[in-house]
């Protein structure tokens, strides 16, 4: 109870952190509600850390590889939109300041410690945000699951809070304090939008291609795919169910995705075949006992010179 205690003082004279935010004698006491204080700290400030972990996971495993995607209309508008929520907080932690300065009053209540910090946390994650949609457009990532997941996530909790509020406004009758409730509602609005944002892929990374390439390829569906689309695999019901219909011909196939392609795959293969090879003492030497065939592969020890190991495939 001590801890749940403190977090409370966190949260006064505005909320409390757990239960409800009614008194016995409101019509809404038996309403089935969290917090605004608990919603604007333990569940945002978890999304934010999680989402911020998953950054930094991100940056450290390094791009694809794929080339850049160029700037167009719909990376332009999903950092653009990012300017309603930071301005937005940045008013919010002015007015905190300004209220906490100037003293609470019989009309208005005071002011909570969190109202100080969730402003901070929420500009601090849309400035990582932008970062997340400027590199995975430097490299190449057409549709990202981790601001599929981060905007799902925002705007359960925008939905939460929308809830809470419209309650204690119905207990008050009517809105106390406009000036969050409104800029609430315009970050909210900016997280359904830039959700709804994440379902339309990027357009593709321009290559260059000869003329009978450009005539003859087939690109794969897969390109276009979203992150919700890749994981339930939707991109392939076209080819399922023409299979279901008849028999495939090569003619229904399209082309591989180009990371997916030999040219690309073999040499990383080779490179780490290699370096395992180097790790287990091997070398390669050709048999001198049979001629050299494709499905033969012949090694032995490094220090063994006079006797190949030879290996058969099959």
């Amino acid at each position: 109870m001590g801890a749940i205690s403190d977090l409370d003082d966190f949260c006064r004279p505005v909320s409390k952190f757990w239960g409800h935010d009614f008194p016995p004698n409101s019509s809404n006491h038996d309403e089935v509600d969290i917090t605004l204080c608990f919603e604007d700290t333990a569940v945002l400030y978890g999304i934010c850390a999680v989402f911020w972990l998953l950054a930094a996971l991100k940056f450290l495993c390094g791009d694809r590889g794929k080339p850049a995607i160029p700037r167009n209309w719909l990376n332009i508008a999903k950092i653009a939109l990012l300017a309603v929520p930071l301005v937005t907080a940045l008013l919010d932690l002015i007015y905190t300041v300004y209220r906490g300065n100037k003293g609470s009053s019989d009309e208005e209540e005071g002011v909570a410690y969190f109202q100080y910090v969730t402003p901070i946390v929420l500009m601090l994650s849309m400035a990582l945000v932008a970062w997340v949609i400027f590199h995975e457009r430097r490299t190449g990532l057409r549709s990202s699951g981790l601001m599929f997941v981060f905007w799902l996530a925002m705007v359960v909790y925008g939905s939460f809070k929308l809830r809470t509020l419209t309650l204690i406004a119905e207990d008050d009758n009517g809105v106390k304090d406009k000036f969050r409730f409104t800029t609430f509602v315009l970050q909210f609005t900016t997280y359904i939008v830039e959700f709804f944002l994440v379902f339309i892929p990027e357009p593709r990374a321009k290559r260059r291609h000869t003329q009978t390439e450009a005539e003859e390829r087939r690109p794969c569906p897969e390109e276009d795919a979203t992150f919700l689309s890749m994981i339930t695999w939707w991109w392939l019901n076209w080819l399922i169910w023409r299979g279901w219909r008849k028999a495939l011909e090569y003619s229904d196939l399209t082309d591989l995705n180009q990371e997916d392609k030999s040219g690309v795959v073999s040499p990383k293969f080779e490179a780490n075949w290699n370096k395992e090879i180097k790790k287990a003492g091997l070398t390669f030497r050709p048999s001198t006992t049979k001629p050299a065939r494709v499905d033969m592969v012949g090694y032995q020890p490094a220090s063994e010179s006079t006797e190949n190991v030879v290996i058969q495939d099959g």
